[in-house]
Parts: structure tokens; C-alpha cells; sequence
């Protein structure tokens, strides 16, 4: 059998694990080589088992310009592949595919609009690449287009990069975020925003002044949301260039076994 390392797959070492609630955690992965891609693009990462590759993409964390490769995960219950990627720990070897793939962000953000983020837990993860991006830029092309980035989440603690963006909207006063929880009897501690993230979403996109031929929506996440979100867009009169979609897997197909 072929070496698929060598072939389709680069191994990579696991760097740094962050766990943020028993189903949700993140890695840093250190390629061998260089490994180009625009923020909102996802890596294929897999493991090798009984002979053959598992593998599934994910979104990227981590901006074009810093050195390690960054993701946020969901372990799911009966799945094939994050079981065994779960149980990995710094130190240890992940197979990923040699080429980015995604056409999510592919134009970038145009200037003089209002770009609103919208996300359920891990669907983040474009979103902080895109946001790092962002900030990193040897020569920003004037000033940044105004973002916005609403994120559900059942619990708090799913959230996972709650600080990193609580920090990005104190220091830029371009970005404006606002998680809500949907569970908010289970998170007595929680006195933010509450609801699910699509049915908040017309609050804010006229507090943001998300309007038709002035702004711009991206849904990254759970397709009940997005489809949701969209009808909300769309009646609001957006058009269908204007609300721009990631699903992390196709409407009426929840992950079970395949990942």
C-alpha cells in the first residue's frame, strides 16, 4: 500500500491542545513545510486506522501569516474520527492534506460596507482567521470595513475564543461582538445576551446597519441556523450576493459516524 504521507498528506506534530469544555478543544498543528492559504479556508486533517485514512475538514483558525496551523473541534458522539482526534495530545502525529481548500471569504471584505459574522460555536473558526488576518497586515489597503460578529452558542463555555475577541473589540473600534447563549437556565453565571444566534440576528443587523447594498452577511455553522438566518436576510431585504454561507455539513445530515 502506497505511504499516504507521501502521496495526498503531510504528518503534522500537534504543538499546543487548549481544552474548552469536554467536547470542544483546539489545536496547533506545525506543518513540515510552508502552507499557503486565505483566511476562510479549511485544511483536510485525518488519521491513519486499519490501513486507511479517516479524515474530515475543518476551518481554519489561525491567520495566513503565523507559523502554526489552528483549529477548533467538536467531538462527536459515535464518530469515526473525532473520537481518535480527541484522544490526541501534544506531541502526537495528524495526516493533513497538502492544499487548502474553501471558497467561503474568497473576495475578501469590501471596503465601505458592514460585514456581519454570524456563527454557532465552532463555526468561529473563518471568522478569526479573517479577523487575525486583519489585524496582521504588513499594509492595510486604508482604513479596515466595519465587523461585526455574533456567535450562539447553548452554553458559555463553548464559546472558545470569547476573550480573544473581547480583547479585539476593546483595542478596535472597527469590531463590535456579541455572544449569546440559548441555554441560559443551565449558565447561571452567564448576564450577556440570550437566545439563539438567528433569532437575535435582525436586532443587530439593524443596530449595525446591515442594510441592502450597504452590508454584507456570512453564516458559518449549523444549518438549521443558516437557513434560518438567511429567511431573517433575506426579508430584510438583502440579496443573495449579500448573504454569503459555510455549512459545516449539508441541512437534514447531522454528524454522526462520518466524522
Amino acid at each position: 500500500m502506497p505511504n499516504p504521507q507521501s502521496e495526498k498528506y503531510d504528518s503534522c506534530e500537534i504543538v499546543e491542545r487548549r481544552d474548552f469544555a469536554d467536547d470542544l478543544w483546539a489545536i496547533r498543528l506545525r506543518p513540515p513545510a510552508p502552507f499557503s492559504f486565505r483566511p476562510g479556508q479549511y485544511a483536510t486533517l485525518g488519521i491513519e486506522l486499519d490501513g486507511r485514512v479517516l479524515e474530515r475538514p475543518y476551518s481554519i483558525v489561525s491567520a495566513p501569516e503565523e507559523p502554526l496551523l489552528e483549529f477548533f473541534i467538536e467531538r462527536i458522539p459515535g464518530g469515526a474520527l473525532t473520537p481518535h482526534l480527541f484522544a490526541l495530545g501534544e506531541g502526537s502525529p495528524v495526516l493533513m492534506r497538502k492544499r487548502p481548500k474553501g471558497l467561503f471569504m474568497r473576495h475578501g471584505l469590501a471596503p465601505g460596507r458592514t460585514h456581519l459574522f454570524v456563527a454557532t460555536v465552532t463555526g468561529v473558526a473563518p471568522f478569526a482567521s479573517m479577523l487575525r488576518h486583519m489585524q496582521m497586515a504588513v499594509e492595510p489597503a486604508g482604513p479596515p470595513p466595519r465587523v461585526a460578529l455574533l456567535q450562539g452558542a447553548s452554553l458559555s463555555r463553548e464559546f472558545g475564543y470569547a476573550d480573544e475577541m473581547s480583547i479585539l473589540k476593546s483595542r478596535c473600534s472597527w469590531f463590535e461582538y456579541v455572544p449569546t447563549v440559548s441555554r441560559p437556565w443551565a449558565d447561571p453565571g452567564w448576564e450577556g445576551e440570550t437566545g439563539r444566534v438567528e433569532d437575535i440576528l435582525r436586532k443587530y443587523s439593524d443596530r449595525f446597519e446591515v442594510a441592502p447594498g450597504l452590508g454584507t452577511v456570512y453564516l458559518c455553522g449549523h444549518p438549521g441556523m443558516i437557513a434560518t438566518a438567511r429567511a431573517v436576510m433575506t426579508r430584510r431585504g438583502l440579496q443573495e450576493a449579500e448573504v454569503i454561507e459555510e455549512q459545516y455539513w449539508p441541512e437534514g445530515k447531522e454528524p454522526t459516524g462520518a466524522v
